[in-house]
């Protein structure tokens, strides 16, 4: 029954034109009462329903008129996945969607920062965690992605002193996965007060995250409804997180960063087009001739752009890092930048900066990230 699922994965729209090429729906509570929140993705922007269960079957079943496949999990393991084929569902035989038990076991053995077992209540109702606080079926990489970014950030402060409370900005929150657990890791593992603000453009998910963090309890943890290009806080932090923001916003991130002269910045790029875009045949030289194709191009433009930002990190003297925060087999955009306050030589900077020119003049590019930090 539909109503026992953790996850609905709705994929495959027959008309080409639809805006949605698929919808993601998982069990979540909202004043403790259990439904389904599907979210799709128009324009780069993130809409979220949220269905009772007893209205979840009408809902899936008029869903599935516009698409082809459906995949369901269910808390015991079991997938099953529905085939539309001309207007009749088809559901594929059900397969044991658990991992194998050596998988399991090894798995086991990793000493992740947050546990399986461990009483997190926000995990539950972000539908990480199930009620005896293990990890739902279907969830195992956002619980790793969790806790691998977790892990870049003890790596990093652990020998620094750090100032109370610990002030940080989370730029294009989302639903907040990370923020929540951000400021778990630092009030209760490390003991340390913050002040984090989650900043994000939709209001339906900041007076959701709102209303979360009301609920329990989590002092010294703000949301605020604003476009990154504008929002100033009201004290300069000390961390900056941006996780997955989309094409420049992620300049803006870095930049806010540079200009606030924020200690420590873990920046996760994600739709790295703008120079993709701006990458032409004649300027491309012998690059083109492997860069005619558009995998090739799109994944050498994403090295570009975070390169490039990379080495404007490094000339406003942060030490910085690249590094894998979650397996490419989980996700292509795994990339996060990794930058901490430091002073370089003058002259090793000043080789960066003329290499940089360089490089944007034999391409020919023009990275919002390098028109923002003129104005530093």
């Amino acid at each position: 029954m539909l109503c026992n699922a953790v996850k609905i994965t709705i994929s495959r729209p027959l008309e080409k034109n639809n805006p949605n090429d698929k919808l993601s729906g998982r069990k979540i509570l909202i004043k403790n009462k259990p439904c389904f929140q599907f979210e799709s993705r128009r324009d780069k922007k993130a809409f979220h329903e949220n269905i009772a269960l007893s209205a979840l079957p009408e809902y899936f079943n008029g869903k599935m008129t516009a698409y082809k496949q459906a995949d369901i999990w269910y808390e015991n393991g079991e997938h099953k996945t529905i085939y539309n084929n001309k207007g009749i569902l088809h559901p594929h035989k059900t397969k044991d969607g658990s991992r194998p038990r050596t998988a399991a076991a090894h798995d086991n053995e990793k000493n992740y920062i947050l546990k399986q077992g461990e009483n997190i209540p926000i995990l539950c109702e972000l539908g990480v965690f199930n009620k005896d606080f293990r990890v739902i079926k279907g969830m195992n990489s956002k619980f790793k992605q969790i806790n691998n970014f977790i892990e870049l950030i003890d790596d990093t402060v652990k020998h620094a002193a750090l100032p109370e409370p610990v002030r940080i900005v989370d730029f294009g929150c989302g639903n907040s996965y990370l923020t929540f657990m951000v400021h778990y890791y630092f009030t209760q593992i490390k003991k340390i007060p913050v002040h984090i603000t989650g900043v994000d453009l939709q209001p339906g998910i900041i007076t959701r995250c709102t209303e979360l963090a009301e609920k329990y309890n989590y002092t010294g943890l703000y949301f605020k409804c604003a476009d990154i290009k504008e929002y100033t806080p009201e004290i300069f932090p000390d961390m900056i997180i941006s996780l997955h923001g989309c094409n420049t916003a992620t300049d803006y991130a870095i930049y806010n960063g540079i200009k606030w002269g924020a200690e420590f910045m873990f920046i996760a790029p994600c739709c790295q087009q703008e120079i993709n875009a701006q990458l032409k045949r004649a300027d491309m030289g012998e690059l083109y001739a492997p860069l005619k194709y558009g995998v090739l191009k799109d994944r050498f433009s994403s090295v570009l752009t975070d390169g490039l930002r990379a080495n404007i990190l490094e000339i406003f003297d942060y030490k910085t890092d690249m590094a894998e925060f979650v397996g490419f087999n989980h996700s292509p955009k795994n990339i996060l930048i990794k930058a901490v306050k430091s002073a370089h030589d003058k002259k090793y900077k000043q080789n960066l900066k003329d290499k940089t020119a360089k490089l944007i003049a034999d391409f020919n590019i023009n990275p919002t990230l390098c028109e923002l930090i003129d104005s530093i």
